[in-house]
């Protein structure tokens, strides 16, 4: 990892990792900064962090134009998260859905997994992947109110 970037943004501050190859992590920290040691970011960084920043404000942005370093993932892992990378915005899907969609039908509680372990929420939009009987889970944030704002972010 080469550096974090800190910022605020209408969620509460956040934290954002990178390497030479892309975004690494993405990390909530709520009302509080993460304390880490930070350098300053690249161009593309910043870019980032300022796209997400007026994203959660309830601007339309593109945020999938950001690349990523998912390396040290399952190669299962990188399909589901790929996957889900390149759904439209607002689309909902199932854990088994998106398990078909990477290719491993039958793989709905490994999706979960993966959801739950996604290193670059809202980038990686999980927050659009909900359980065959209701909401499902949402560990990242905190909440499910904060999955149902990042949801109705994009309708």
């Amino acid at each position: 990892m080469e550096g974090w970037t800190i910022f605020e943004t209408e969620l509460g501050w956040m934290a954002l990792a990178w390497s030479s190859r892309g975004l690494r992590l993405l990390r909530f920290t709520g009302p509080e900064p993460l304390e880490v040691e930070t350098r300053t970011a690249p161009i593309w960084v910043q870019e980032a962090a300022e796209a997400l920043t007026r994203h959660l404000a309830g601007e339309s942005v593109d945020l999938g134009r950001f690349a990523l370093d998912l390396q040290g993932l399952t190669p299962f892992a990188r399909r589901v998260l790929e996957a889900l990378r390149h759904t439209k915005l607002g689309e909902v899907f199932t854990y088994g859905h998106l398990a078909r969609l990477a290719g491993s039908p039958g793989a709905a509680r490994a999706v979960g997994q993966v959801m739950a372990r996604n290193p670059l929420p809202i980038f990686i939009p999980c927050h659009r992947v909900v359980a065959s009987n209701g909401p499902g889970g949402f560990s990242l944030f905190g909440n499910l109110d904060t999955k149902e704002r990042l949801m109705a972010l994009e309708r």
